[in-house]
């Protein structure tokens, strides 16, 4: 304990009038030292037990999970990341995710560890030797309150694994929620630190040839460019370029294109449509994810900025959450703060506030950077807010 923050007290003898008797020294008096040790040895119990309360998870949330949603070829999803906990008291961490049109509703994946000390100690403050183990549980529930059950969209199996373990099933216990058996993880010693447990998920369903055939004809529409009654052209295209498509399906998948073409604007007469503030490429992934609902190719960190800005555009709702997901798993020292800036001129809040929490985390590193700089200069408010949580 650092010296110039505590300070053993000045013990002062109290001067008694001449004939009293001192009752209270009939215990066996310690000496000065003694007493002293005492003393300081209960402060910094105290102070140790203070501390380990600060640091628990109710006073600071553990940090946001980081995760990436992956369909398949065969129609099952696959979710990877990390749970990010402490290595000591009860943890639960959650991660929340949409999958697509194919069973609709928000999911909540949930990990639960406990720790316990199977040899508690006494009034010894030397807890750093003392060991905890560990025990796991997952969990998967839909939160929608209009999940199907039918048996077009059932979901079949659910299987994961954690920290490179063997695949294990999360077994039903009701409609819309699976639940693993208790598993040990291992011990660990009593360490105030932050440890990341990677897992894997996956939620297969059982679709008709049917629904699946439908969906690949909506993307052979598009693919192929048959018969499409509209025309997109690009400003910003180096050269002509054109993409096809179907007014109505556009129109109900976006309310954007919907008013485009129902409000008698030029657009609805001439059919033939100029794009300037999306590039090309971005533009037909757009139209992909409308048509199938996955993009045509993996989001990376360069097509989700404006991929997500064109979505919006377009108020493609679940193409925005999407991209929302896949940038909150590629925050790094990096990005972090020219995402944050973007975060905060387009209000996405689950973004900016995980990037402040990324930042406050690693704010010496952050504060060297050239980026830093210009944060500073072109949004002085958000630099500040970053530099108040640091200083926390």
């Amino acid at each position: 304990m650092d010296s110039r923050l505590w300070k053993p007290p000045t013990y002062v003898a109290e001067k008694l009038n001449p004939g009293e008797k001192d009752i209270i020294e009939e215990k066996p008096k310690r000496s000065s030292i003694t007493a002293r040790l005492f003393l300081a040895r209960k402060i910094l119990v105290r102070e140790l037990l203070a501390n380990t309360a600060a640091l628990s998870p109710e006073k600071h949330p553990s940090p946001v999970p980081d995760f990436q949603v992956t369909e398949l070829d065969d129609g099952s999803f696959k979710i990877q990341g990390t749970f990010n906990t402490t290595e000591y008291e009860t943890s639960r961490q959650k991660v929340k995710f949409k999958l697509n049109h194919i069973c609709p509703g928000l999911f909540s994946f949930n990990l639960s560890r406990t720790s316990y000390q199977p040899n508690q100690l006494g009034a010894d403050c030397e807890t750093s030797s003392s060991s905890f183990e560990f025990m796991v549980e997952l969990s998967l529930e839909n939160t929608s309150s209009c999940f199907r059950h039918d048996d077009h969209c059932k979901l079949t199996a659910v299987w994961a694994s954690i920290n490179a373990s063997p695949t294990f099933f999360l077994k039903p216990i009701s409609p819309g929620q699976w639940k693993s058996a208790k598993m040990p993880f291992g011990s660990q010693r009593f360490e105030l630190k932050q440890t990341k447990i990677p897992y894997v998920l996956h939620i297969n369903f059982s679709r008709t040839c049917g629904e699946m055939n439908a969906q690949m004809q909506f993307i052979n529409l598009y693919v192929n460019q048959f018969n499409c009654d509209v025309t997109f052209h690009f400003d910003t295209a180096e050269k002509d370029e054109s993409i096809g498509g179907h007014v109505n399906i556009l129109s109900v998948r976006s309310s954007i294109f919907a008013a485009m073409f129902q409000s008698g604007m030029q657009e609805t007469n001439t059919r033939k449509v100029c794009i300037k503030d999306i590039k090309p490429d971005i533009f037909k992934q757009l139209l992909y994810y409308i048509y199938s609902g996955r993009t045509s190719t993996k989001l990376s960190e360069e097509i989700a900025q404006p991929l997500y800005v064109a979505a919006d555009m377009y108020d493609i709702e679940d193409l925005k959450d999407e991209c929302v997901q896949f940038l909150l798993s590629c925050i790094k020292l990096e990005n972090a703060i020219n995402l944050m800036a973007w975060a905060h001129v387009l209000s996405i809040d689950s973004i900016k506030e995980a990037t402040l929490t990324f930042v406050e985390s690693r704010g010496r590193e952050i504060c060297k950077q050239d980026d830093w700089e210009r944060l500073i200069k072109n949004y002085p408010d958000l630099s500040l807010l970053a530099s108040r949580r640091m200083l926390k």
